[in-house]
């Protein structure tokens, strides 16, 4: 996690009020400030991956993919024996599972076949301008199966989305610990190897903020942009082109809230046409009562202006950066 503390903290107290046992939270950034504030919070487990942590899982250095961190820390927890679970659920800082009772009930009707649950997951997006709380919106799912269907929907913006997703479709996995490699998304054999046999929840889903406001998800995309070449491990190619516009944008600050709102404020008669296909849902999940519940000592603020506060001097940084390094490749 790399995230302001009002998101790791709503991340967590959400998860724990849910039903979760333990939370394990591993922070990119040691001297993180939500790190200090996470630990006061009964069922959370922080990990600072500082160079003593990446030197017991066999690296000199900090792995500079994202998901080679992430796959080492969920098979680190997959290991553990001194605090066993039924099952291992990863999420990233911006995706929240939900269930439309308990979670649990899905869990119990697991077969012993199974060797880990598949979560499929929705997208959050907006109806109207991005106003409110940086939990509002309304949820869209995958349309791999209604061929012609995003295009009728989003006419020529459905080529910058992936089966009707800003984001990714491919939901996250919940492994039996002890059994397989979590590979964040899929449970295999080994690393490198197939898949596990694996059930799909049929209630449960992992709710994806893909970017809390705009300029959030702004600065995501110019975060991937300084990685270069290794974003194509990272991202689709529909991704890739989006960040690649931003780039070319003569302010990529501005251009990026542009985009956001093409691809995530979603437009009447679009709204319409998904909710008639039951490809859009209203579920409401209350982080407020969940922080209140279960860490009442903790008050972040969860409006969309508040969130933005909090990163807009490294959003606006790494725009200005990016202008600069034009300016310099154009003299050149």
């Amino acid at each position: 996690m790399r995230e302001p503390p009002s998101l790791v903290i709503g991340f967590a107290c959400h998860h724990l009020a849910i039903g979760a046992r333990r939370v394990h939270l591993f922070f990119d950034v040691p001297h993180d400030p939500a790190a200090a504030l996470c630990e006061t919070i009964p069922g959370v487990v922080v990990t600072r991956c500082d160079g003593a942590h990446w030197t017991r899982l066999g690296h000199r250095n900090p792995p500079p993919l994202q998901t080679t961190r992430q796959t080492l820390n969920a098979n680190l927890v997959m290991a553990y024996g001194d605090d066993p679970a039924d099952f291992l659920l990863h999420a990233d800082a911006d995706e929240y599972l939900w269930h439309p009772e308990d979670f649990a009930l899905d869990l119990a009707a697991v077969p012993d076949s199974a060797d880990w649950v598949h979560v499929a997951n929705y997208e959050r997006c907006w109806e109207g301008p991005v106003t409110g709380g940086m939990f509002d919106g309304v949820f869209r799912e995958p349309i791999h199966d209604l061929p012609g269907f995003d295009v009728r929907v989003y006419g020529k913006r459905a080529n910058a989305l992936s089966a009707g997703m800003g984001g990714h479709s491919a939901g996250k996995a919940a492994a039996r610990p002890g059994v397989g490699f979590l590979a964040i998304h899929r449970v295999k054999v080994a690393q490198g190897e197939g898949d596990l046999p694996m059930w799909e929840a049929p209630r449960a889903r992992m709710l994806h903020f893909d970017g809390m406001t705009p300029r959030h998800w702004g600065l995501k995309n110019l975060r991937y942009a300084v990685q270069g070449v290794a974003m194509t491990k990272l991202l689709n190619r529909q991704r890739m082109a989006t960040i690649g516009a931003i780039l070319q944008a003569g302010d990529p600050e501005k251009a990026a809230v542009r985009v956001h709102e093409a691809l995530f404020c979603l437009k009447p008669d679009e709204a319409r046409l998904l909710e008639e296909a039951g490809r859009l849902h209203r579920i409401a999940i209350d982080i407020p009562g969940a922080v209140a519940k279960v860490a009442p000592h903790l008050t972040p603020d969860f409006s969309v202006s508040g969130f933005d506060r909090v990163h807009a001097a490294e959003l606006s940084v790494r725009s200005q950066d990016i202008v600069r390094q034009k300016r310099r490749a154009t003299k050149g």
